[in-house]
């Protein structure tokens, strides 16, 4: 009897391995793990936004409460100021890379979503560029849209940011005029 035991094969548990040894032997994984994996990586990616989010927000803060001017007061080239810019650029930029992660990365290749996780965080940390190039065009009146007070800056920043296809149109504007 305990010969019979012996030669018996043992039980399956499954027909497909466990994920660790299917990543290990190099085994394509099934349809569900890779919508898990896609939907780990949208999450991870959001996540992210959201802290870089949270950290902009804590710097103007920061940038409002140690001093006692108002923010109309704060010099037009001054750190503050040009700090403001940079953050609303970025604020504009990572609404931007959220609002584009909603579908497209549900459908996209799991070697899409990894390079898709770095260009997302590059373009949130890029968005404050168009905010400064938005902000000199205000500054020198190239882009004209009456006094230019630094709460008007601020929300033209974060529309650069949030659109860089725009102060490309108006660069590409202005140097048109330019080349006439």
């Amino acid at each position: 009897m305990a010969e019979e035991e012996l030669a018996a094969p043992p039980a399956r548990r499954s027909a497909a391995p466990p994920r660790r040894a299917r990543r290990l032997l190099g085994l394509r994984p099934r349809r569900h793990d890779r919508v898990d994996l896609g939907s780990r990586l949208l999450r991870d990616q959001l996540w992210t936004l959201a802290l870089l989010a949270l950290l902009i927000l804590l710097l103007l803060v920061a940038l409002t409460a140690t001093t006692r001017a108002p923010v109309q007061e704060w010099p037009a080239w001054g750190y503050r100021t040009l700090l403001g810019v940079f953050s609303f650029g970025a604020l504009g930029a990572i609404f931007s890379a959220a609002r584009s992660l909603k579908s497209s990365s549900l459908r996209a290749r799991i070697h899409a979503q990894v390079s898709d996780e770095r260009v997302t965080l590059s373009r949130a940390v890029l968005g404050a560029l168009p905010g400064l190039a938005a902000y000199a065009f205000l500054q020198s009146k190239v882009l004209n849209l009456g006094d230019a007070d630094n709460s008007k800056a601020f929300a033209i920043a974060f529309i650069a940011g949030f659109s860089e296809r725009l102060v490309l149109k108006v660069a590409e504007t202005f140097a048109g005029q330019k080349a006439k």
